[in-house]
């Protein structure tokens, strides 16, 4: 199963959900064609489909995970899954495949996020770096962490460790203790786990504390969609009355390089490689070095 996407929902309303469930599905059906994801006006969903998906998020110093790790049945709802948990910002993995999937000769892979006190993270890629070389970079990482982070290892698979290379940079720089990380500390400690991996030619790579997403974006496409505020709306944001975006949709797959038709008034745009945060108190704005 090799068509894995990624998501994150990063909002400003600390008090509920970020955005309605029709209109994450209607733009997760425009964006995510193969997916599985129906909207209403859409076509039907292919009923062999096998899916998989993890989603999870941070509230207070508390992760909520929640995965499904092989779905037969359409019934099952991934967006009424990803919008559950009460966070600012919620990550998920979401696999498709056709059917014949999930049987012992052909396993569908764990996507399960990866997690340690506040901080979620997943990658979509299941190998850390070329074929040959994985071995030498997996005991790197390793190398890399502090007993408390390798007993915290549940041992999935190199998606985790990626993860935990990730909090071992933060670790060495001395941030990750800290009750919150500020985004420029996020984008040195991914700059530091990009150059631990050989900075491969593939790695996308999502993390997040609760309050700031961090990315590493090579390979593939990665989309913003930015839902704006409902004109009238009286909901108050603590970011200030300029405040336009409600919610900020990070979307990475293998989809074509057109951009899909906009919906519902979100701006979408396509976001070019690199390491950059995206913080819950400045919606649509990323940050890069």
């Amino acid at each position: 199963m090799d068509n894995v996407a990624l998501f994150a929902l990063v909002h400003g309303n600390p008090d509920g959900r970020g955005v309605e469930a029709s209109w994450l599905t209607r733009v997760l059906s425009r964006c995510c064609e193969g997916h599985g994801f129906a909207a209403e006006d859409g076509a039907a969903v292919d009923p062999t489909l096998v899916r998989a998906w993890s989603v999870g998020g941070v509230q207070g110093s508390e992760t909520l995970v929640q995965s499904r790790p092989v779905v037969r049945e359409l019934r099952a709802d991934f967006i009424a899954d990803f919008l559950r948990a009460p966070s600012q910002t919620t990550l998920a993995a979401h696999a498709v495949a056709p059917s014949g999937h999930g049987s012992e000769d052909i396993p569908v892979p764990r996507l399960g996020l990866a997690r340690f006190q506040r901080w979620l993270g997943v990658r979509a890629e299941s190998v850390l770096a070329a074929e040959d070389r994985d071995d030498a970079v997996r005991e790197r990482l390793k190398a890399t962490m502090p007993d408390f982070l390798t007993r915290a290892l549940s041992h999935s698979g190199d998606r985790e460790l990626a993860v935990f290379g990730f909090l071992a940079a933060l670790h060495a720089n001395g941030d990750l203790n800290k009750p919150y990380v500020g985004p420029p500390q996020i984008r040195r400690a991914l700059a530091s786990l990009d150059e631990l991996l050989g900075r491969p030619a593939r790695l996308n790579l999502l993390v997040c504390d609760g309050r700031t997403l961090g990315v590493i974006h090579r390979g593939g496409r990665l989309l913003l969609v930015d839902a704006p505020i409902p004109s009238g709306s009286r909901r108050a944001f603590a970011h200030g009355p300029e405040q336009r975006v409600q919610a900020s949709l990070v979307i990475h797959d293998d989809g074509p390089a057109e951009l899909p038709p906009a919906c519902d008034g979100a701006e979408i745009r396509r976001l070019p490689e690199g390491i950059f945060t995206l913080s819950a108190r400045q919606l649509g704005q990323i940050e890069r070095e």
